[in-house]
Formats: structure tokens, sequence, C-alpha cells
């Protein structure tokens, strides 16, 4: 179903999408065709401003929203935005019921999982893209998760590039309900994200890999995630790369996987997720303690507390912005405006982060005038595209110069 491309080819088409024009209508209808043929409802889509490494968060452009009800609506705006200089376009995995009265809607919009989607990247610490040679890796993890699900599932995706990566999205029939929510993720689509990631092949590319390479997959099981449109133009790589499809699989043979498929009792998939998280933890430093920090001039109740003392403790990344020691960002407003995205990301509340901010080690935060606060926050609010958003964006490619 899926034939691999070798490295020679893979990275001549790279080349090729570097100087290919802004957008290719024939690949956003592709994408399209794929993503939404099965579903009924409005698809949300959506323009990001893109940080520029000389361009400070807090004044950012703001997101661009639509909620196209045909293909027209959604072509005319991948295809004005795309020229839009600064700006990525992205659309929803999954359709809504309704739209929503602002941004990207909630699972309270969606009845059914349709797509599950796998984002992976690398690890970086800056705004920059990625090298043709890294991309090539990512590839190479992303055929390693599509061998793991066709032998599990006997499924195949539909497989993009992003300027930086590569996106794998696969047919799912999921109920979405209370009792299938995990935090604010599908628990179906959780647990098999965490399985393809965790695999012994997926293991073997790890070990292959060279030793400036760290896989860095997103966890993107929030019902309502929006990625990037394939189609449409990148612009953090040197000289931007046009997005689309790699390999595409015919709708009748890319199969789909049910809640049948999945031989688990919840209970026992929870506990499965629950336990990588604890597990995690092994990783953090024996200092990674929330009371080492300030919690004035507001305290925080005790829900807050705890489930910020957790993401100390487990995530390294997490805890260095806590800590207001995160590296990798040219000022302090960077690292706030990346801080945020990250609480936004774990589910934090828009009415806690102020608080949260308030609490943590960015020492300055509290020197700041009110409406730098307050534009800041609304800015990541903008920006924030329902899911773990990296320093990096999320994408689709097309070889061809079609």
């Amino acid at each position: 179903m899926i034939d691999p491309l070798d490295k020679d080819s893979f990275i001549h088409n790279m080349e090729k999408t570097e100087s290919a024009p802004s957008y290719s209508s024939e690949a956003i209808e592709r994408f399209y065709r794929w993503m939404y043929s099965d579903q009924e409802g409005i698809v949300q889509t959506c323009a990001f401003p893109v940080p520029t490494d000389d361009k400070d968060k807090s004044d950012m452009g703001q997101g661009k929203w639509i909620h196209a009800r045909t293909f027209n609506e959604f072509k005319e705006f991948c295809e004005t935005h795309s020229n839009l200089w600064r700006y990525h376009v992205y659309s929803g995995v999954n359709t809504l019921a309704n739209e929503p009265n602002r941004g990207r809607g909630s699972t309270e919009n969606i009845d059914t999982i349709k797509k599950l989607s796998f984002d992976i990247e690398l690890a970086k610490q800056s705004y920059k893209g990625s090298t043709k040679e890294d991309v090539w890796w990512t590839y190479q993890y992303a055929l390693a998760e599509i061998k793991y699900m066709s032998e599990e599932y006997g499924v195949w995706p539909l497989v993009v590039m992003s300027e930086n990566g590569i996106h794998l999205h696969y047919n799912v029939q999921f109920p979405c309900t209370d009792d299938l929510m995990y935090n604010r993720q599908h628990l179906y689509s959780k647990y098999i994200t965490y399985k393809a990631m965790n695999n012994k092949y997926t293991a073997l590319i790890e070990s292959k890999a060279p030793e400036h390479i760290t896989f860095d997959q997103d966890d993107v099981s929030d019902p309502a995630r929006v990625m990037k449109v394939a189609g449409t133009h990148g612009i953090k790589s040197e000289h931007g790369r046009l997005c689309g499809i790699i390999h595409e699989p015919s709708m009748d043979k890319a199969g789909k996987i049910l809640p049948s498929n999945i031989e688990k009792p919840l209970d026992d998939i929870v506990k499965t997720l629950d336990d990588s998280e604890t597990k995690s933890t092994s990783s953090g430093s024996t200092n990674a303690n929330i009371d080492s920090v300030d919690v004035t001039p507001s305290d925080l109740d005790d829900e807050l507390r705890e489930t910020l003392e957790k993401r100390v403790r487990s995530n390294p990344k997490f805890r260095s912005f806590w800590n207001g020691e995160a590296h990798g960002y040219d000022s302090r407003s960077e690292m706030e405006f990346a801080f945020i995205i990250k609480l936004l990301s774990y589910g934090f509340d828009e009415e806690n982060i102020p608080a949260v901010m308030w609490a943590s080690g960015m020492s300055k935060w509290d020197e700041e005038s009110d409406h730098y606060r307050k534009k800041t926050i609304e800015n990541a609010l903008d920006y924030f595209d329902g899911n773990t958003v990296k320093d990096s964006s999320n994408g689709s490619f097309s070889f061809s110069d079609r």
C-alpha cells in the first residue's frame, strides 16, 4: 500500500517544493477530498501568524478563522492565506456540527471522530525550520509507525509532509462521548498514538538516527485538532516549502479503525496511559519542586497547584518554563509567549493562565503593564492551534510541481 521513497528521491522532491508556487489548487482539493469525503459538517479553517526571530511574539498579527461549509469556501481561504506572508494555513481534522462562537471549537461540536492524526517532527529550541536531512529522518520514523499500524489494525494513512515534519491521517470511527474523553483528548486516539510511538520499529529508527536527532511527536488526540493544509506554503525553512501529499491510498483500501479493534477495556487503557505519564517522571531532577517558586501575588487553588506540580515534576521542558529558565528564545517576551502556548496545550483554562504566570519563575511578569500581559495572553490564544503547539509549524506537502 505504501511504496517508500529512498533518501535521494525524498531530498530531491523536497528541493522541488522550495521553488514551487505559493499554493497548489490540486493538492488542496486532494487533501480536502481525502479528509472530509466521509464527514458531514463545518470544516474549521484558520491561518496563524508565524513567529520570526526578529518579531516579538506579543506583537504578532491575529489569527484568522472561517468555518467552511463548502469546498469552494475552503479552497478560497487556503489560496488567499497561503499567499499571505507570515501566515500558515490549518484546517480541522474532524468537522464540527455547529459553528463555534470563537476560534477552533471544542468536543461539544463533534459527534464522531473520523480521523486520527499523527504529527511527527524533531525537538527544536527555535522557530526556524528543519533541514531536508532532518525531515528525512521524521519520514523514517513515520514509516516505522505506518508498519506498526498496518500490522496491528490493517490500516494505511494519507501521508503528508509539513515544512518541518510528517503527518499521518488515518480513518477511524470513534464516538465522541464523555466516557471516552481523557482530560481533553479522546481516549482511543490517545491510546493508539501512545502505542504507535512506542513500538519496536520506532525504537529501531531512534537507535539508527544521528546523535543530534530527537524525535518529538505531538499527541494530537484532541478531537478539535487543526493540521496544516496540503497545497499551502510554509515559510519557516530557509526558502519556504510547498506542503502536500506524499502517499495517498485509495479510501476503499485505506481501512478504518473501529472501537471493536481496540481490545482493551477502558479502565486498562486509562491505566496504561497513567502509567506512561508516571514513568516519564523518572527523568525529572530531584529539585523539580513547585515550592521552589513563590506563588504570590496570586495564590493557586489546590487543584491548579496539584496539576502544575505534576507537570513540573514530569516534564523537563515545562519545568524550565516554570522556573523561567527556558533556553532558545531571543527575549523574555518570546519565552513568556511560548509558555502560555504550552499551558494551553496542556488544557489550562484561559482564566487560570494569569495566576500561573504570576506564580511562575517569569520574574519580570509582574513588572510589565496590564496592557502587555493582556496582549501577550490574547495573542497566544489567537495563535494556539488546539493542541501541543511547539516552536515550529505543522504541515503537509506534495512532491510534485502541481
